[in-house]
């Protein structure tokens, strides 16, 4: 089974074009080595965690063609959203799997009651019991829903009190993330894919470069593909994390091998891939450097320029001391640098 190995060269530049066309390979290969299917009620009744392998793989093959898709229409930099729910499938799979069945199936049951029973009565407190009539929902069932809530809320305190998770009654991302050992990953991949999916004040600047013209520029292209490499590049290593984890439930979470591929096939397109180098989530332009670059690799020809504009916080005065790095003195003809 391949494993991501993150020690591959740093941003190496490599074409949008032939990043999308490795993880394309990936992907094709990908979904013959692990094809997902549906699985045994009665393996799932037993574990829960095999439905969400089988979930977690489905979800994180369509996420990586949908990177794809959206990538070759200039769309690529949205897809930094999947991200953060494939962040989550290795983090709670991993989590789950550290549980014997037994907790890992009250645990589960209790999260899944609490979701989806928060749901209906939310959209009932939204549209009122008459809609919610319309729709089929009886108020004998709208009054069971609302113990069951109660009950599921109680069951959670216990629990809660049991793992010693601080916070709400649902496990925090960052709680998981260490009982996981993951906390280093989820604090580097929550900054990006946080921000991509919710109201972001540090994003919204980070989007605005000023030229030097006055102009404010916001949908900076270079910037735009900087960003869809980033998710191509994440996406396919979450999803080897995450069949790494799944890896021992693979057969019963009905997930299938054809095996008419062949080993090496698989190998080649993650060599392929780690070739292209990883992709870092902060490009050094971002911040007022002495010499930042101006391309992510300046010995790479045809390399996208990303001008030395300044990023929007600088005219703002934003943080402006927190991040301003002191340029280096100068040496006048004859001097010597040293000490003041």
């Amino acid at each position: 089974m391949p494993e991501n190995d993150e020690t591959g060269p740093i941003h190496r530049w490599t074409p949008l074009a032939v990043r999308i066309e490795a993880v394309e390979r990936f992907a094709d290969c990908a979904e013959h080595v692990l094809t997902v299917t549906d699985p045994a009620w009665s393996d799932v009744a037993q574990d829960y965690r095999l439905l969400a392998v089988n979930s977690s793989l489905r979800r994180q093959q369509d996420s990586i063609r949908a990177a794809l898709l959206l990538s070759r229409h200039d769309l690529g930099h949205l897809a930094v959203a999947f991200v953060r729910a494939a962040l989550d499938d290795v983090m709670y799979l991993r989590f789950f799997a550290s549980l014997d069945r037994g907790r890992s199936q009250e645990l589960f049951a209790s999260m899944s009651n609490f979701d989806s029973l928060r749901a209906l009565l939310a959209q009932r407190n939204y549209i009122g019991d008459t809609e919610m009539a319309r729709l089929w929902y009886p108020k004998p069932f709208l009054d069971w829903a609302v113990a069951g809530s109660e009950e599921t809320r109680a069951v959670l305190r216990r629990l809660k009190k049991q793992y010693g998770w601080t916070g709400g009654l649902l496990p925090p991302g960052m709680w998981v993330a260490d009982r996981a050992g993951q906390r280093e990953l989820y604090d580097y991949l929550s900054a990006a894919s946080s921000r991509a999916v919710h109201f972001s004040a540090g994003e919204i600047m980070r989007r605005g470069w000023i030229e030097p013209t006055g102009k404010l520029v916001t949908d900076k292209p270079a910037f735009r593909e900087h960003l869809a490499c980033f998710a191509l590049d994440r996406l396919w290593r979450l999803y080897l994390d995450t069949w790494q984890v799944a890896a021992p439930m693979l057969e019963r979470a009905g997930i299938s091998n054809d095996h008419s591929l062949r080993d090496d096939e698989m190998i080649t397109a993650i060599a392929r891939l780690r070739e292209t180098g990883s992709v870092p989530l902060v490009h050094a332009h971002e911040w007022k450097l002495p010499r930042r670059p101006l391309r992510p690799d300046n010995k790479t020809p045809g390399a996208p320029t990303i001008r030395r504009s300044a990023p929007t916080w600088e005219r703002c005065g934003v943080l402006r001391d927190k991040r301003k790095v002191p340029r280096p003195r100068r040496r006048r003809r004859g001097q010597r640098l040293g000490p003041p």
